[in-house]
């Protein structure tokens, strides 16, 4: 018979010999998937022309890291293809916006332009128009007042002299009229002597015819009165009176002229005083208008220059971001099929490593290792109270009071 001693050692090398061909064979397994996943990976690479990713799992494959580095290696790449994922969406939604909002600020100063430009225009005719212009206003305005004051001076000094030959004139005829009227007295009474002589003549005439001896008169004595008649001097004091009549009659008219000459300048200068009053009034007016609009221009053509710079600044904007903005939108959809491509290669990769005997064994070790001093109580069950209380370093009364629905409680 064979001892059991002997029996011992046999099962020993068996079990060690089995224990080898399992390991052989869990390495063959662990050489044939990394074949597998590399084959993979690299033609995977290959379609997509460019896949720094993929690379870098390839040649951690060959450089023979353990499957688990790998797979962990895979997990933090598969999270970097998902946040690249992300950026690309919320970068492509953000050139997006820029874009909209930039070019929706750039047709409104666009349109402010305009206006401002339109309106600037209208304000420099307004200002500066040769005929309509408040400069032009302003000057003819000025003009006028000038005129204005120039024929209040011209008529001032007209009438003044109108006024000086009138009074002179009034002069002369008051002298001239004073004189007739002295000549008319003087040959009134003169003529009134000599029709009294004439009459003593005629009675020394009528003396003589009855006989009386007076002594005769000398030849000559009736031709001196005989100019002196009475009808004679008649007709001299009817013609200085008449003389008379028609100085007084000047006078009266010097005096009508005079008076409508005054009322007529006093009526002219108070139209004068009128208008110029007026064009005061429109010249302040104006002024005060030309002050506003230029003020107004001023202000337009500081908002134009204001306008024109944030639209250059919005311009330059979208050239700035120009290049990331196009390079996003004309690939975002190339990139995020090369994504999708590299997720599956990866995936596909994880899911042949992880398929491992090798993989798994270390899985269940680090799982193992993970339950630390309740391994042993965790080995039945680990859903049990008893595993979880372990784990939870409590008690299993205190376990079960907050979770009574667990296994065992």
């Amino acid at each position: 018979g064979v001892s059991a001693t002997s029996t011992g050692g046999l099962k020993f090398i068996q079990l060690r010999r089995s224990a080898i061909r399992v390991h052989r064979q869990s390495f063959q397994e662990e050489g044939v998937r990394r074949q597998r996943a590399q084959a993979f990976l690299q033609s995977a690479e290959a379609d997509q022309g460019s896949a720094p990713l993929l690379t870098r799992i390839v040649l951690m494959l060959q450089a023979n890291n353990p499957f688990k580095t790998v797979v962990m290696e895979i997990g933090k790449m598969l999270g970097l293809i998902e946040a690249e994922e992300k950026a690309d969406v919320e970068q492509k939604a953000w050139c997006d916006k820029e874009r909209e909002d930039t070019n929706a600020a750039i047709e409104r100063a666009t349109n402010s332009i305009r206006q401002l430009t339109a309106t600037i225009s209208e304000l420099n005719t307004t200002i500066h128009d040769p005929s309509t212009g408040l400069l032009a206003q302003i000057e003819a305005t000025e003009q006028s007042l000038t005129e204005n004051y120039n024929s209040q001076v011209t008529e001032t000094k007209d009438r003044t002299e109108e006024n000086m030959a009138y009074q002179k004139d009034i002069a002369n005829l008051v002298e001239a009229e004073a004189l007739v009227t002295k000549a008319i007295e003087i040959l009134t009474k003169y003529y009134a002597q000599v029709a009294k002589m004439l009459e003593v003549s005629a009675l020394v005439q009528v003396d003589k015819a009855s006989g009386k001896d007076d002594p005769a008169p000398p030849d000559t004595w009736e031709d001196i009165y005989k100019g002196q008649s009475a009808e004679g001097g008649h007709g001299a004091i009817e013609m200085l009176e008449f003389i008379l009549k028609e100085s007084k009659a000047e006078e009266e008219k010097a005096h009508s002229d005079e008076l409508a000459s005054q009322h007529s300048y006093e009526d002219s200068m108070q139209e004068l005083k009128d208008s110029e009053t007026t064009l005061q009034e429109t010249l302040v007016n104006l002024k005060e208008t030309l002050a506003e609009k230029q003020k107004e221009k001023k202000m337009k053509e500081e908002d134009l220059e204001k306008t024109e710079a944030e639209k250059a600044a919005l311009e330059a904007y979208l050239l700035k971001i120009k290049p990331g903005c196009d390079f996003i939108t004309g690939n975002i959809d190339k990139r995020k099929a090369s994504r999708v491509k590299e997720t599956a290669s990866l995936e596909s990769a994880r899911g042949l490593l992880q398929g491992s005997a090798v993989y798994k064994e270390a899985e269940a070790d680090a799982h193992q290792e993970s339950l630390g001093e309740c391994q042993s109580i965790c080995e039945k069950s680990e859903d049990h109270v008893d595993c979880k209380a372990c784990l939870a370093k409590t008690s299993v009364p205190g376990y079960c009071a907050g979770h009574p629905a667990t296994t065992g409680c």
